[in-house]
């Protein structure tokens, strides 16, 4: 059976049992309320005939009181009637056909009659004098046939109304139908490349909200999926990459250990060729440690589960350290090196881990030398700005255009080809920014040069002659 004939049968049978309980409900309350009025309208009657009777008899005006009793022979409820005087003679008798009157006994009330009539017997007195006494039978036939009659007519209109209902359930189930349907294939397909085709109409209330959670929810796994793809290309390139840097610093290194170590051919090298031979092999060995250290040092910051051990840094012996453990390599590339140091600098210092800072200063002049022409300037140097200190390496190289300057800090991005970079120098700076509450900053023009800057928070200590003043 389908979903949405299961909704109509179960929403048409909760409907007709809950009209069908409150007719039941309404036939109870209306025939206790006829039975109220006729107990009401019996003793009013009773009443009634007892204070008449009791005038005409005490009178012995007997004919004039059969003539008013016979009034009540036209009183469509009244079963029988019967006043009998203290000398046990019947004054006047009215009952319908075939019904006996000797043995009848007067009733508690109408809620408890032992048949369809309501039977009552009292005593006719005036002032203390026993006169007679009056029998009265009302029939309470009429009143089960108006509450059979309401019952019908509940029930008639209980099953009109459930009609409507059944046929306002099935248009609005299968509109619903056709929703569910849908977003049942919409649920299915969500991890497939494309989506079912919206019905006609707009969706609303919950299923629309459904239905766009899951539009959002296959935009998002689609987003993940470019992105995982985009990532696995990115590794895979990322090892071919790194086998193939890798292989030329260590065949370079390999061949020169082969000769320096040969002894044969050894002998046959002049001094200056040894010298050469030892320089490429030292070469090669730190480009195969630069590369290695890349690869560990990003690695290492991009886990939020490392811990970085940071310290009171100097900023000035800091940059001078970092001078001097580069300024050979500058040198050895065929450029001009030189250190700016701020006022100030020797009496600031950084909350940093100084062998991160070391690093990222390597990556940045590493990045220089490449982009920079035979005999151009690179700088090192730094500036005080408000309780941050701007750490840069400049260069006189070939610029950056606009549009690649953030994606240089991305893995494995390059601006060209060298064997020298694996692309993660400076996206490991990104990372030691972002694990030192510091940025990246990035100026360059085209044609004339990059300055790229690690601003990192400082605290300035004051000098004893102003701590005086102050």
């Amino acid at each position: 059976m389908k979903f949405r004939v299961r909704i109509v049968i179960i929403l048409s049978g909760l409907t007709l049992l809950f009209s069908l309980a409150m007719v039941a409900e309404r036939a109870v309350v209306f025939r206790r309320t006829l039975l109220d009025r006729t107990q009401d309208r019996t003793d009013y009657l009773s009443s009634f005939i007892i204070e008449i009777s009791g005038g005409y008899l005490e009178t012995g005006n007997v004919s004039r009181l059969k003539d008013l009793l016979g009034a009540f022979d036209h009183f469509k409820n009244i079963a029988y009637l019967r006043v009998v005087d203290r000398r046990g003679r019947v004054v006047y008798r009215m009952a319908e056909p075939g019904l006996t009157l000797t043995d009848r006994q007067p009733d508690p009330d109408v809620f408890h009659a032992r048949d369809d009539i309501l039977d009552v017997s009292r005593d006719i007195v005036s002032n203390g004098t026993p006169l007679g006494y009056v029998q009265l039978g009302i029939s309470v036939k009429g009143l089960d046939e108006a509450v059979a009659d309401l019952v019908w007519r509940g029930v008639l209109i209980s099953v009109l109304f459930t009609w409507l209902i059944a046929l306002a359930a099935w248009a609005f189930s299968r509109r619903l139908g056709q929703e569910l349907a849908w977003l049942l294939s919409l649920a299915e397909s969500v991890e497939a490349e494309k989506l079912p085709e919206p019905l006609d109409k707009p969706m609303g209330g919950d299923t629309g909200t459904i239905a766009r959670t899951l539009r959002d929810l296959h935009a998002r796994l689609r987003q993940e999926e470019a992105r995982r793809l985009e990532a696995e290309a990115q590794k895979n390139d990322f090892f071919e990459m790194t086998v193939h840097d890798l292989k030329q610093p260590a065949t370079a290194l390999k061949a020169a250990l082969d000769l320096l170590l040969s002894e044969e051919e050894a002998r046959s090298f002049t001094p200056e060729q040894l010298a050469s031979l030892r320089q490429i092999a030292r070469t090669s060995l730190a480009m195969l440690n630069t590369m290695i250290a890349d690869v560990l040092n990003t690695s290492r910051l991009n886990d939020p589960a490392s811990v970085i051990q940071k310290e009171r840094v100097p900023l000035g012996g800091f940059l001078r350290e970092c001078a001097a453990e580069n300024s050979a390599s500058v040198t050895a590339a065929g450029k001009r090196w030189s250190l700016d140091l701020p006022d100030g600098a020797d009496g600031a210092w950084m909350f940093a881990d100084r062998d991160i800072l070391r690093r990222v200063v390597g990556n940045l002049v590493l990045n220089a030398i490449q982009y920079t022409p035979e005999g151009g300037a690179i700088r090192l140097g730094a500036e005080l700005r408000d309780g941050r200190a701007a750490i840069y390496v400049s260069d006189d190289g070939a610029g950056i255009p606009e549009n690649f300057r953030q994606e240089i800090f991305k893995k494995f991005s390059t601006m060209g080809k060298s064997p020298r970079n694996l692309g993660l120098g400076l996206a490991f700076c990104k990372l030691a920014a972002d694990r030192h509450s510091a940025v990246i900053e990035v100026r360059s023009e085209v044609g004339k040069g990059t300055e790229i800057s690690f601003v990192i928070p400082v605290s300035i200590e004051q000098s004893k002659d102003a701590q005086r003043r102050g």
